[in-house]
């Protein structure tokens, strides 16, 4: 006497079978994109970048409001830390427990030493050195301010680090001025402007805009002379981030005629530069940003001209080279920021999750059809019993019996479902189990006996 094996019991075998196979595979799977995704995927960018700028009344300080004001259309928030200047950007970069990722750095500041942990994203603008002086007109070197009382800027602002270095390259020291009688003057901005009106100081020197306030006082008032460099080509080519700016007659104020004579500036940029912290995908973003802030240009400027990759001291960040040579990304120009940053994050699963799926299918989908053929393959231990009966005089009875489970068999499998390449396994079976019941039943077999085996 034989068990028959009921429909369901068939159906909820294979139901197993599948799970047993397959569930190790997905589990694998998942554990695989799990490490790939923690091992090679970056974190999503930050919603809030800190930038460094400078005094509130200054140009660094405007131009990070409208960099906030662009971010924000893009749900970034731009906190402002407001600083004595660049010396003190440079200084909260490579600071690591100050939480600034961004600043507005003066070309002409950043220490040797720095290049290797700051990266440049642009160049923004040009902030012309402006040397104004007492006396006659005809100084056209800064040589000629040797032994003059002179304002070079606060300690630790970009204005004092970059004057210092041009002096110092023109013999006009430090030491040798205060050997002169005559040290050098930290006054902030407008107290210098103030200072060398009076006649308290003969010369004061300024890295600002042009429509700086002190600027416009200083080329309108008598007795104050711009000094106009002569050898601005050398200190160009001493100096890569330095260019020089010429102004024509007039171009200042032409009602006013000022500056009434050709002049040329010297300008160190105004740059921004990151640390570390700032996330890549933020690059482009503060790039559209200071393109929308500054590519109108201005008097000194021409419109498109900035951000640039030209006068950068740090090295140039890789996103920012490629996205200033290149564009926007092709996610970037179909997609919205963030939908655009997430598929850019995860595309680099694509390649593990590709390898995955394709090793599951190739060693799991074989072992599932073999499997479920084995499940087949059992059914012929009910075959190889009734046929064994067959062999010797069965009673009508059991007969009966025999034909009726077999025939049962025949309607469980029936209603299962296995695949493709499992079906030819399906129908020899059924071909088998018919064989076998027509002899039961006394019927002349139209097919050979299936294997004893």
């Amino acid at each position: 006497m034989f068990k028959l094996v009921r429909r369901r019991e068939i159906v909820e075998g294979y139901r197993r079978e599948l799970l047993r196979v397959w569930t190790p595979f997905l589990l694998l799977g998942l554990v695989a994109l799990v490490a790939t995704y923690l091992l090679f995927v970056e974190p999503p960018p930050p919603r809030q970048v800190t930038i460094a700028t400078g005094q509130p009344t200054g140009r660094y300080h405007a131009f990070a409001e409208q960099y906030r004001a662009y971010l924000a259309g893009v749900g970034i928030t731009v906190e402002i830390r407001e600083t004595a200047g660049s010396a003190e950007n440079v200084a909260l970069l490579l600071d690591p427990a100050s939480g600034v990722s961004l600043a507005f750095v003066q070309g002409g500041v950043m220490p040797p030493e720095a290049s290797d942990r700051l990266s440049s994203l642009a160049s923004v603008y040009r902030e012309p050195l402006w040397v104004f002086h007492r006396g006659d007109g005809a100084h056209d070197r800064l040589t000629d301010l040797a032994s003059m009382r002179l304002s070079i800027g606060p300690e630790g602002s970009g204005t004092r680090e970059v004057v210092e270095r041009l002096l110092a390259d023109s013999g006009v020291t430090a030491d040798a001025q205060a050997a002169a009688g005559a040290p050098f003057e930290g006054l902030p901005d407008q107290e210098a402007a103030e200072a060398l009106l009076a006649g308290r100081i003969d010369a004061a020197l300024f890295i600002v805009g042009p429509g700086s306030a002190q600027v416009q006082e200083l080329l309108r008032a008598e007795g104050v002379h711009l000094m106009s460099l002569r050898r601005h080509e050398s200190y160009v080519r001493r100096y890569p981030y330095l260019s020089s700016v010429p102004l024509s007659e007039g171009l200042l104020d032409l009602d006013r005629n000022i500056p009434p004579a050709p002049s040329t500036l010297l300008a160190p940029p105004a740059a921004l530069v990151a640390n570390a912290t700032l996330h890549p995908a933020l690059i482009p973003l503060l790039i559209e940003a200071a393109r929308a802030a500054h590519a109108p240009g201005n008097l000194l400027d021409a419109p498109g001209e900035f951000p640039s990759t030209r006068f950068v001291e740090a090295p140039l960040h890789p996103e920012a080279r490629r996205y200033q040579e290149e564009g926007p990304s092709f996610l970037r120009r179909v997609l919205p920021f963030w939908p655009a940053s997430m598929v850019s994050r995860l595309k680099v699963m694509l390649l593990p999750l590709a390898t995955v799926i394709f090793s599951i299918f190739k060693i799991a989908q074989p072992l599932y059809n073999w499997r479920i053929s084995a499940r087949i393959y059992r059914h012929y231990e009910i075959l190889r019993r009734a046929q064994r009966e067959l062999s010797r005089p069965v009673d009508p009875a059991r007969r009966a019996e025999l034909i009726a489970t077999l025939r049962q068999l025949e309607d469980n499998l029936a209603a299962l479902s296995v695949p493709l390449r499992a079906t030819a396994d399906l129908y020899q079976l059924y071909l088998h189990l018919g064989y076998v019941r027509r002899r039961l039943e006394g019927e002349q077999p139209s097919i050979p006996p299936p294997p004893a085996a």
